[in-house]
């Protein structure tokens, strides 16, 4: 949602669109080598093996051949961020420094809107100099041997002992309203709503988005508090099962790595980078979401899970493993020693143990195989029945036919079952083993509906110009992106007397998001060289189809207005269904 309540006026989202570079924007989640006039790398949007993202810096155009995602760059940030479209024109003009018109006062209701980018921003200024007048939380992050520019890289600070540093400090610059929407601030119910600071003599983790964007604020308790770790109350901003602490960071080196580490809580997180592992996330402590193992996905093959070695870390990732499954991924379990997790390894064996323990990370379903067949599960027709339900409800996530039966295979001969038995349970058919579904996207054969192929024609600069009577109504395009493209191509068309550049179309569309994404697919996917005559042809035979739509249509009415009185609208029927009889038959002359 906006977070400032910034007005989104035509001007501001048309000055967005001119500024942003939708290279840097992809370049910040994938690596991209340049063809030609095009930047091509893996898709930042879904898993691949195979390059199959195309980035046009000249259109400021993206499309995905696999996945089939496309769009300009604000739909890039959006899709990246999480971002819906207001918070991403704020995003991308804070960005490129754009001034923003000054925020609507009100809201419905009458309340003022929260300025959550000010606060949050305002709250970790506030902690970071807090922990650098603190001798004491220093002298605990020496403890805990975090470098000082370990510290300023994660923007660690402290929230002071007391019951309102924060409200006091915030409080000259903000409205209540406005702490409590960030979830930096609580209510007393026992002191008639008395504001408090919800994060009290806690080491602060400030807590970003994929994208960089401050979104809330992880706290550790620097004395015996029952609540070791608290997180910023669920806002319109942070929702827990959806962010992953320390992404911002680590997708880069995630990317060019393949791979990605998984942890618990923050200082396993530091403990990783301070290791030298840079590609590491933490889940924040929650049980693994679906959308926390999508994000996962994005960035890279393998996710290594250095979860706890205890009966709760070992119950989350059980929990957690099915969601990474299902999302395509290879996943590998990091064992860091009986009562060890990454931070408390590096402090008791050094840097090289923790690098080890995520180096030789074992195969986390051959694990779990293991687990749920021991040697003597052959001993009971009833714990052979067990153990191949628990196998099949570990394999069934795994998208891939061929891996399942190759686990399976490998599971059968361990219980002692014909593979087949499995094979039901897993619904696999070993006559299609053989041959994996979908063609990769570089071999698929490219189909084009005649619409888009006139679409095409129009924004080719290789095609002659058209007389004005050549270029049919709107209404012959029965798609609506693509009549809204073409509306847009005919209005520049007949100001310029020539086709229009892609660019000058795309700001045309306003934003309207269908358009803009077809528009980039039918420029991205590949074009086939225009034959001599085809867009007069295609463009008649467009025309052609919607008139014979439009004459059964204007039979059925006609059927209908004749059974009532009205002769007017009757003859008015009458005549237009001579008048497109007449230029139908005129069409099929020419």
């Amino acid at each position: 949602m906006s977070l400032r309540n910034v007005q989104l006026t035509p001007q501001l989202v048309q000055a967005v669109r001119d500024a942003v570079d939708i290279v840097a924007i992809a370049s910040e989640h994938t690596k991209l080598r340049r063809n030609g006039r095009r930047h091509v790398g893996l898709c930042p949007l879904h898993k691949e093996k195979t390059p199959s993202f195309s980035v046009d810096g000249e259109q400021g155009l993206f499309y995905c051949f696999g996945c089939g995602s496309g769009g300009d760059a604000i739909k890039l940030h959006m899709l990246l961020s999480g971002d819906d479209f207001s918070a991403a024109i704020e995003s991308l003009a804070l960005r490129y420094g754009i001034p923003l018109p000054a925020p609507g006062r009100e809201k419905k209701g009458g309340r003022a809107a929260p300025e959550l980018d000010r606060v949050l921003e305002a709250a970790e200024d506030f902690f970071m100099r807090a922990l650098e007048r603190s001798p004491s939380a220093k002298g605990y992050l020496e403890r805990r041997q975090i470098p000082a520019e370990l510290a300023r890289r994660f923007k660690l600070g402290l929230a002071p002992p007391g019951w309102r540093n924060l409200v006091e400090a915030l409080g000259p610059h903000f409205k209540l309203t406005e702490l409590e929407a960030a979830g930096l601030v609580g209510r007393s119910e026992r002191r008639g709503g008395e504001p408090y600071d919800r994060f009290r003599n806690r080491l602060i983790f400030p807590i970003r988005n994929a994208s960089g964007r401050l979104v809330g604020f992880g706290g550790r308790t620097l004395e015996d508090d029952k609540a070791k770790y608290i997180n910023s109350a669920e806002t319109d901003r942070f929702h827990k099962g959806m962010l992953l602490y320390g992404l911002d960071l680590a997708r880069r080196r995630a990317r060019e790595a393949g791979r990605i580490l998984l942890v618990e809580g923050y200082f396993d997180v530091i403990a990783a980078a301070a290791s030298g592992v840079e590609e590491v996330v933490a889940s924040m402590g929650t049980s693994l979401t679906g959308d926390q193992s999508r994000l996962l996905a994005r960035y890279a093959e393998e996710v290594i899970v250095g979860y706890d070695s205890d009966q709760a870390g070992e119950q989350a990732y059980r929990r957690a493993l099915p969601e990474l499954l299902a999302q395509g991924l290879n996943v590998r379990r990091a064992r860091f020693g009986e009562g060890h997790d990454p931070d408390s390894l590096r402090l008791a064996r050094g840097v090289e143990a923790v690098r080890r323990a995520i180096d030789e990370g074992s195969d986390a379903v051959a694990d779990e195989i293991h687990r749920l067949t021991p040697p003597d599960v052959h001993r009971s027709p009833r714990r052979r029945a067990d153990a191949a339900k628990a196998v099949a409800d570990l394999l069934k996530p795994i998208p891939d036919s061929v891996l399942r039966y190759t686990y399976g295979r490998d599971a059968a001969d361990r219980i002692g079952v014909p593979v087949e038995l499995l094979w039901k349970r897993l619904a696999i058919d070993s006559r299609s083993l053989a041959k994996e579904e979908g063609a990769p996207a570089s071999e698929r054969k490219l189909v084009r509906s005649l619409e888009e192929r006139a679409l095409e024609l129009l924004l080719d600069p290789r095609q002659p110009a058209l007389v004005p009577e050549a270029m049919p109504p709107e209404e012959v395009f029965l798609d609506p992106a693509a009549r809204n493209i073409f509306r847009v191509v005919n209005a520049l068309y007949t100001a310029a007397e020539g086709f229009p550049e892609p660019k000058a179309v795309v700001a045309g569309l306003k934003g309207e998001r269908d358009a803009v994404d077809l528009l980039a697919r039918i420029l991205l996917e590949g074009r086939f060289a225009p034959a001599e005559g085809e867009l007069v042809g295609v463009l008649s035979h467009l025309r052609r189809r919607w008139m014979q739509t439009r004459l059964r249509e204007i039979g059925t009415q006609i059927r209908e207005v004749a059974r009532g009185s009205d002769d007017e609208r009757l003859e008015r029927l009458l005549e237009e269904k001579e008048r497109l009889s007449r230029s139908l038959h005129h069409l099929g002359e020419s």
